[in-house]
């Protein structure tokens, strides 16, 4: 504590996680981005997420493969506590007061963008949600 002024923060970074994106595109309404990043005649990048989209059923797209993994790391904010502890105020018989804000999962930093890796499976769940609380704490 410094001033008066309080400051937790807690980060994680779990490490090494590839999620298996194999048809989750399609499950979970992905569409647009599957059209995006798809190898056609106009978009010959081999590295196109989807190698072959159709319309049709298609083997290729349907295969177990490492094709499918993907860099899942990520940096997260998961948890900010900030306080600042009023000064004296004895006159106004306070003994004393504390103002805070307190704030869970505030960002994320990952370069995986169809869903956020910390919810696991498919993409298919309720989206990790942020928390922000605003607080005045008075000892009478």
């Amino acid at each position: 504590m410094r001033n008066g002024f309080k400051i937790i923060s807690f980060f994680i970074d779990p490490g090494a996680i590839q999620p298996f994106v194999q048809n989750a595109g399609f499950q979970s309404g992905l569409l647009q981005t599957i059209v995006d990043d798809r190898w056609s005649e106009t978009n010959r990048d081999v590295y196109a997420f989807w190698p072959r989209l159709s319309t049709l059923y298609n083997l290729n797209n349907n295969q177990p493969s490492t094709w499918w993994l993907r860099n899942g790391s990520f940096l997260r904010l998961k948890q900010v506590d900030l306080g600042y502890t009023l000064p004296n105020l004895k006159k106004v018989a306070i003994k004393s007061s504390r103002l805070y804000f307190s704030a869970t999962n505030l960002f994320v930093i990952s370069k995986f963008k169809m869903w956020d890796v910390e919810m696991g499976g498919n993409g298919l769940g309720y989206p990790v949600q942020s928390i922000y609380s605003l607080g005045l704490q008075v000892n009478l």
